[in-house]
């Protein structure tokens, strides 16, 4: 190998051969469809998706406007450069004279949302006897119709101005399918990290538990027992390829028959879960309503409490000191409740919602004051996912600081899913980058109002 040969493959001592077509061809043979694309997916994150509008592959683009958040503070005015897909500074004269220059007036350029709870699919009713939750004709009632549903959801919250997207529990390899997809380029959504099976136990929030004993679901359901049971079920959703691990600690508001607040999971089946995941180097996100449930999931270790209804000023002490992030699901809750049930919620989940509200916000009130690190999350697919921008006003009026909510979509959310490459402006980051309609600071109901959208350097065109 020459010296100029050696300098094209980074003076690395390692083989390097040209790419064959035939090789690809046989290792996607090899691994199956799903294997390989997912690890292509891992190495394309950052494929533009369609439609789409590239704002010069070559040439810098400048984005002007009247305020720019970069996910830590607000400056004024905002200046973005990026070339590629990569944000290269703050300075219109590092974009060079040939500059594409994007004004966006009085707007606010921000770091791409995050969403920290969601579910792509829409639902798979797995229960002929528990009535379907969700607007006439959005429900699917098979796994064809609800990934069919899933291409239109992520799309939704791409338009909302979420580059990406944590789903907290999907069916059937739904999530994992819509991952990967959008990862390659091939539909339209945020970058996703996905769970896969969320961890329940028999007869939990999770588990079809309305279902007679001569009524057979044949699908996979995360039903486990005994810390060695949950240690399975976390080793069969890595093997699927799955980003983290949802535990199901306590009971929920649209499981049948179960009581919303009380602890589900032992604590040493959560510590063995948890013990497991990390070992996998999987996150934990753990569902829970109550104060018993949620001082057992902290205790146990778990990374993220969403939900958190009605945490104890005790157990939010607990969750400041250990880093554990609370991740609000505020509009789920109220869209439960709206007048006329617009929704059609079963009679047994409007009644829980309905005793949960006021403890919801009490909790939200005492881990504010506590100092807990909130990152925004929804649970959209409770509601419509076009609605997963309407958190943001909700929390304020629950007291949040403007500038800490924002952070709660941005820097902080990325570093509760562990990502480092964004939800920051700052040189050498992914530009995945929106710019929404006024100033969220002085107006929160501006974060309902996108008027740019970027992923990876790739305009999203916006209906």
């Amino acid at each position: 190998m020459t010296d100029d040969t050696r300098a094209t493959h980074f003076n690395c001592n390692c083989p390097h051969t040209p790419y064959s077509a035939t090789i690809h061809q046989r290792a996607s043979a090899v691994l199956g469809r799903r294997s390989f694309l997912a690890g292509l997916g891992a190495l394309g994150a950052g494929v533009a998706l369609w439609p789409r509008r590239a704002l010069g592959a070559t040439q810098a683009v400048v984005l002007r406007a009247a305020r720019l958040f970069d996910g830590m503070a607000m400056r004024t005015p905002g200046v973005l450069v990026i070339k590629g897909d990569r944000i290269v500074s703050m300075m219109a004269g590092d974009a060079g004279a040939d500059a594409h220059v994007v004004d966006l007036g009085d707007a606010t350029i921000m770091p791409g949302l995050i969403d920290c709870h969601t579910h792509v699919a829409a639902r798979v009713v797995t229960s002929i006897y528990l009535e379907g939750f969700g607007t006439r004709d959005e429900s699917g009632d098979s796994v064809a119709e609800a990934a069919i549903f899933s291409v239109k959801n992520a799309a939704s919250m791409l338009h909302n101005g979420f580059t990406t997207i944590r789903d907290v529990g999907g069916g059937s390899g739904i999530d994992l399918a819509v991952r990967d997809s959008i990862a390659l380029g091939e539909i339209q959504g945020p970058r996703m990290l996905v769970a896969g099976l969320p961890l329940t136990i028999t007869g939990g929030h999770g588990d079809a538990n309305d279902v007679p004993s001569d009524v057979i679901v044949n699908r996979p359901t995360g039903v486990a027992f005994g810390p060695y049971g949950f240690r399975e079920v976390v080793r069969e959703n890595v093997k699927n390829h799955v980003d983290l691990i949802k535990i199901l600690a306590t009971g929920g508001v649209l499981s049948y028959g179960d009581v919303w607040n009380i602890p589900q999971m032992n604590l040493d089946e959560i510590q063995a879960t948890v013990d497991e995941a990390h070992k996998f180097q999987r996150k934990v996100s753990a569902h829970c309503h109550g104060d018993p449930g949620i001082a057992l999931a902290v205790e146990g270790g778990c990374d993220s409490i969403d939900h958190c209804t009605g945490v104890s000023e005790s157990t939010a002490r607990n969750m400041k000191d250990r880093g554990t992030y609370l991740v609000p699901t505020i509009w789920a809750l109220d869209s439960i409740i709206q007048p006329g049930n617009p929704n059609h919620i079963p009679q047994n989940s409007l009644d829980k919602a309905k005793m949960m509200s006021d403890l919801r916000n009490a909790g939200v009130h005492r881990a504010l004051g506590t100092g807990v690190k909130f990152a925004y999350g929804t649970d959209a697919g409770v509601f419509p996912h076009e609605q997963n921008n309407l958190d943001f006003a909700l929390l304020h009026k629950l007291g949040m600081d403007p500038v800490d909510l924002l952070r709660s979509a941005t820097s902080s959310a990325a570093d509760l899913i562990g990502v480092s490459d964004r939800g920051r402006l700052a040189p050498g980051l992914l530009a995945d980058v929106v710019a929404m309609h006024g100033d969220p600071v002085n107006e929160m109901d501006a974060m309902t109002r996108p008027k740019f959208v970027m992923q990876g350097g790739v305009q999203v065109e916006l209906s």
